[in-house]
């Protein structure tokens, strides 16, 4: 039996929110990537998207990442995962892809409020994390053959 659930997906697919309400709805803990990440980048004094970037031209803090936060996954049960590439580096888990469109994003994140964001950021965003798996591991994390299930997200 599957023990843990990964969720995927492109920006402001509701991964985090959807995360959060199925680990309440079957008593799982959920944790995020994203979390991590953006604790790691204001650590450091710069912004996600910097830290990101830095991770895109050196592949190694990518792997580091990946590697620690997949070991932590796969030592716990009962989690709901964050993680764009949990397919690759969580097992036991039932692996869940989130599919929205950039227009239904960018309304999501209007709804957010979010104002930073707008589609320029988001298309941005989506093609440098899929720019950085491709670097990174040659998987493009997007093709849907990766998951066992595929939502369409719809605003």
């Amino acid at each position: 039996m599957k023990t843990k659930i990964t969720l995927s997906g492109e920006v402001a697919s509701g991964k985090s929110t959807i995360g959060r309400l199925l680990a309440e709805k079957l008593n799982y803990d959920f944790v995020s990537l994203g979390t991590i990440i953006r604790a790691r980048a204001q650590q450091e004094g710069i912004h996600i998207t910097e830290f990101q970037k830095r991770c895109k031209e050196n592949v190694s803090i990518d792997k580091e990442i990946d590697a620690e936060f997949g070991s932590f996954c796969n030592e716990k049960d009962q989690l709901v995962v964050d993680y764009r590439m949990g397919f690759r580096f969580v097992r036991n888990a039932l692996h869940v892809y989130l599919k929205i469109s950039e227009e239904d994003a960018l309304e999501r994140l209007k709804a957010a409020n979010r104002p930073d964001e707008n589609f320029e950021t988001v298309r941005e965003r989506n093609e440098s994390f899929k720019s950085q798996f491709l670097n990174a591991y040659q998987i493009d994390y997007t093709d849907e053959c990766h998951y066992d299930l595929v939502i369409n997200v719809i605003n």
